[in-house]
């Protein structure tokens, strides 16, 4: 199929549908200690559980139905079909919080995007974008793009999604499945399905390494998600 990606006004700051600067008042991620990762796939899939409280769950989904999110438009040419509401929030000193809150937690993850074989971690992306999903929304297969901060010049590998709700909140479908080509075959892919579980964090490869994936339709429920990238520069 062809290679359909994430609209840019979702990945790409700068351009006309670039995210505000945030003025809201971000609720506090603590740091956690022990917390478990499940490696789905080697350098590919990640999966951290409680990385939000409880509490701290509650605050953010106060905080997302509490902003003006816009229904998705739909795509243009080569862009996923995605049924959502959403909003994108500059904000360097949240993408700061969330990065010291995850780096204890993250493995040693390559990058592509800087040809160097050099290249580390260097943050999140300051641009926070916020998801809700309704019964009914979904978002069709696609491939995440690999985004260069213009002001930094760091480069984006990784998506994170923080699920605020999950299967602990009545939501019944809404998860991220990744299709995974069995070797040697075309016809034959495996499903790889994250559970959407409540304060959890998902952590997936993107640009030119990324895998086909989609959003499952949501069944019932109201799916909330917090949404990032995990930045390189070279060292």
């Amino acid at each position: 199929m062809a290679r359909k990606k994430t609209q840019k006004s979702d990945q790409t700051p700068g351009t006309k549908q670039a995210p505000v600067q945030s003025e809201i008042q971000w609720p506090t991620i603590s740091v956690k200690e022990g917390l478990e990762r499940h490696e789905l796939i080697p350098n590919q899939i990640y999966v951290i559980n409680d990385f939000l409280s409880q509490e701290e769950c509650a605050k953010f989904s106060k905080l997302i139905t509490g902003l003006p999110l816009a229904a998705t438009p739909p795509p243009k040419r080569g862009e996923a079909t995605r049924v959502n509401h959403r909003i994108s929030l500059q904000s360097k000193n949240f993408a700061a919080t969330i990065y010291h809150a995850i780096l204890p937690h993250l493995p040693s993850l390559p990058c592509m995007e800087i040809r160097t074989t050099d290249a580390v971690t260097s943050g999140c992306n300051s641009n926070i974008r916020l998801y809700k999903y309704g019964p009914g929304e979904y978002f069709g297969p696609h491939y995440d793009e690999s985004v260069r901060d213009r002001e930094n010049g760091w480069w984006s590998e990784w998506t994170v999604l923080i699920y605020v709700t999950g299967q602990e909140d009545g939501v019944s479908g809404g998860e991220t499945v990744f299709f995974n080509p069995a070797a040697g075959s075309k016809k034959n892919v495996e499903e790889i399905v994250p559970p959407l579980i409540r304060g959890s964090v998902l952590i997936h490869r993107h640009g030119r390494a990324c895998m086909l994936h989609e959003g499952r339709e949501v069944k019932s429920g109201t799916k909330l998600v917090l949404r990032t990238d995990i930045m390189f520069t070279k060292s």
